[in-house]
């Protein structure tokens, strides 16, 4: 490979798990992810594991369920929109996910605000984060891998004064020259996203497992959507109750199941606090919990006014409110 090319910082090893914070942080630089073994052990991974598979069971029942990673699905309709009614079973769907699990039960409320948390997803964002969308990816036998992509497929490039440039809205999730092929004499964007894998089973080579590319988070590249046979792709393993944390530069994507057992994991996304979340956890969050929820979760949960962003009225106040006092269309009362 071209060692001028972005491709060149792609590594062909991935780090060894360790509880030591120090280790796992210079894993984060260097691999784009790091593994933290025994994160959850014991009552507090079994209630995890229970609460996941008892809240999926229901959805399932109730109708509720989203299923993806079949191989025949047909996602989209003409003019590229999503087939909304495309992730069930019965059109082919085969992965459960289910969403907004800060709804869903204390045990997943405990992994935002999880002082490992703090400690690594800060490393990559600084001590000021957001949740963007907490989710959990049940991948089922059969489940095809989902393909590589990065959780910033949105972000602009680097560009010289005065050229040219995709509008930020117009910037697809298939990766344009550009982004196959950065100019990274220009630099390269600065992670925003950071995520965390919560391996509620063993992640292992055969049921699918979370693919990663280590080192792809320094190419300035995206990767490419039609042939990727060409990167030296690996896998996230581990043992239940390891934690994997990778920012958002990373290419990664659900493994194939050729097994026949399900892989549980919950994936936290967490943003810098000037960005959009995925899940809008202000309007979203069940309004039954605000009174059980700390002030540092209701921060993670987009509560928090971060310089001046995401207030209502003032800009001063710390902290805004689920149902907010607002102040309407006004006139002056008559002398």
């Amino acid at each position: 490979m071209d060692n001028s090319s972005p491709q060149s910082r792609l590594i062909d090893s991935t780090p060894v798990a360790t509880k030591d914070l120090s280790q796992a942080k210079k894993d984060l630089d260097k691999f784009g992810f790091c593994l933290v073994p025994d994160v959850l052990t014991g009552s507090d991974l079994q209630e995890a594991r229970q609460r996941l598979t008892d809240q999926a069971e229901a959805e399932e029942e109730q109708g509720l369920s989203f299923r993806d990673g079949g191989l025949d699905q047909n996602i989209y309709l003409p003019g590229n929109k999503v087939n909304k009614e495309a992730f069930t079973l019965e059109n082919g769907g085969i992965n459960q996910r289910l969403w907004m699990l800060a709804n869903k039960g204390q045990c997943f409320r405990d992994m935002v605000i999880h002082p490992y948390v703090d400690e690594l997803v800060g490393h990559i964002l600084g001590n000021d984060f957001i949740l963007s969308t907490h989710s959990a990816n049940i991948a089922k036998p059969g489940g095809v891998r989902m393909g590589l992509h990065t959780d910033q497929w949105w972000m602009p490039q680097p560009v010289k004064p005065g050229e040219d440039y995709i509008r930020p809205s117009q910037i697809s999730r298939k990766a344009s020259e550009s982004f196959l092929n950065p100019n990274t004499d220009l630099g390269i964007s600065p992670p925003v996203v950071a995520n965390c894998m919560w391996m509620l089973s063993d992640f292992t080579d055969t049921n699918g497992a979370t693919e990663i590319v280590p080192g792809s988070h320094l190419t300035g590249a995206h990767p490419n959507q039609e042939d990727q046979s060409s990167y030296p792709i690996k896998q996230a393993l581990g043992k239940e109750g390891t934690l994997m944390v990778f920012e958002g530069r990373l290419w990664h994507g659900t493994g194939a199941n050729s097994g026949n057992t399900d892989r549980l994991g919950v994936l936290t996304t967490f943003c810098a606090p000037q960005f959009r979340q995925q899940e809008n956890q202000t309007i979203g969050l069940d309004r039954s919990l605000w009174d059980s929820c700390s002030d540092k979760l209701k921060a993670r949960l987009g509560f928090k006014v971060w310089n001046a962003y995401g207030r209502i009225e003032s800009s001063f106040e710390e902290m805004i409110e689920p149902e907010p006092d607002r102040i309407g269309e006004l006139k002056p009362s008559k002398e």
